[in-house]
């Protein structure tokens, strides 16, 4: 970021206020917004690219979606067949038919059965399955779009604070000259104590607002190394490079792209689509499931007897237990539905809101870098003259750096805001703002 240099014209005087004026005037200079860093730094994309590889939540919910995947075949699958076998004592009867059960004595029970359900179950079960799959891998997308506006918010706070830090550090530097020469006026009966105290009281304020500024940074840094699964204390390269965010298209696209693409959405059509086939089998259910059987029973001694195949069912009595099954079902249907229209007027709402943040914070950072900035310079250069002439207090000179200090770090606070909003819509639309390349993910 380039911003024109001010000039203003100095006046050589001789004495105190000749030195104040050139102190002043760097004053002027130095409280230009910052320039964009050229070293090596860390950018928000390569910031995203650490916490997509290295958050272990994230990972998690992919193995999560996997898992589900891996669930449709099982649902849609037959039971195990069931072998069972029995022995009878040999006394029964007076010759055993078989070769095995002479030689241990006993006679032999094998029944093979199958469980076969009722038609259409089958497919309903792998229909909840494939919705829930459906499900866990939206909810993964919208983890992955939560840490990347996460990312995007955290790096434009880090990018913030370090354009403060260094806002403040020229504040102090300067300060500390000019408390330097007003003690060596006031100290040979040239200043006015009243200048020193103000000087003094700023430089106080400007220390604090440094120290408050660092415990900053350790949040942010802190929160970012939280994202990438490493230590809180862990370093971490200064931002480089201005937060530039993308522009936005007209509310009524944002809003399509909202209903369509955004993962919370998508996953809450999918659990009503679970929840409808869930229902669907709940019903399906008062049809009983057919078991067939397959035996060879050496009880009986006439051969043409021993093989036998039998279906069996089960009775689908109620006794209150089904209808409250079925009222279940209803319920979560409807509350399925009911979801998905209260999360999409909860998310509707939220676009509102970061688009009106993200009007505000442009029309901070014009009426910062058009209007306030260079207001503040020429007040400030106005209040030095002022003051040279001996028509102004000294306080006149803190009040206009002051409010030059505010205006610049007004332009960046704005700057990071409106990213920081803009963040936030793209995440609401799905991704569609800031698209990533898929090859990264």
């Amino acid at each position: 970021m380039h911003y024109p240099q001010t000039r203003i014209r100095l006046f050589f005087v001789s004495g105190f206020k000749s030195g104040l004026l050139l102190l002043a005037l760097a004053a002027s200079l130095v409280f230009l917004p910052v320039a964009a860093q050229e070293t090596e730094g860390l950018t928000s994309e390569e910031l995203i690219q650490d916490i997509l590889q290295l958050n272990p939540g994230l990972a998690a919910q992919r193995l999560e979606a996997l898992a589900r995947n891996e669930e449709i075949v099982n649902a849609g699958a037959l039971d195990d067949p069931r072998v069972s076998y029995s022995v009878a004592p040999a006394t029964i009867g007076q010759n055993i038919p078989s070769a095995l059960g002479n030689a241990l004595g006993v006679r032999q029970v094998i029944q093979l059965s199958q469980n076969i359900p009722w038609a259409g179950k089958r497919q309903l079960r792998t229909e909840v399955a494939q919705a829930q799959s459906a499900a866990a891998h939206f909810s993964t997308d919208d983890l992955q779009l939560q840490l990347i506006a996460a990312g995007r918010l955290h790096w434009a706070s880090w990018w913030d604070v370090h354009q403060a830090l260094t806002i403040n550090r020229e504040q102090q530097r300067l300060l500390t000259e000019l408390e330097n020469v007003i003690e060596t006026q006031y100290a040979s009966g040239a200043g006015l104590q009243q200048d020193l105290l103000q000087v003094q009281t700023a430089q106080i304020r400007a220390d604090h607002r440094g120290i408050v500024l660092e415990q900053q940074l350790e949040r942010i840094r802190a929160r970012i190394n939280a994202l990438r699964n490493r230590p809180a204390i862990a370093e971490i390269a200064a931002a480089q490079g201005e937060p530039r965010p993308p522009a936005l298209p007209s509310e009524e696209i944002l809003r399509n792209w909202l209903e369509q693409a955004h993962p919370a959405l998508q996953s809450a059509r999918a659990d009503v689509d679970a929840a409808r086939a869930d229902r669907a089998l709940t019903y399906k259910n008062d049809y009983p499931d057919v078991q067939v059987n397959v035996g060879y029973n050496e009880l009986w001694n006439a051969s043409d007897l021993r093989l036998q195949v039998g279906v069996s069912v089960n009775i689908p009595l109620d006794f209150g237990k089904r209808s409250a099954r079925k009222a279940a079902s209803d319920y979560r249907y409807n509350s399925a539905q009911s979801d998905i229209n209260y999360l999409r007027n909860q998310l509707l709402s939220e676009l509102a809101q970061q688009l009106s943040w993200a009007r505000e914070a442009h029309h901070a950072i014009e009426l910062a870098r058009d209007q306030l900035i260079p207001k503040a310079t020429q007040t400030l250069a106005a209040s030095q003259s002022d003051y040279q002439q001996g028509i102004a207090d000294f306080s006149n000179v803190i009040q206009a750096e002051q409010a030059l200090l505010e205006a610049r770090l007004l332009l960046s606070n704005s700057l990071a805001s409106q990213y920081q909003a803009h963040a936030e819509i793209d995440r609401l639309v799905g991704g569609q703002l800031w698209p990533l390349d898929p090859a990264s993910l």
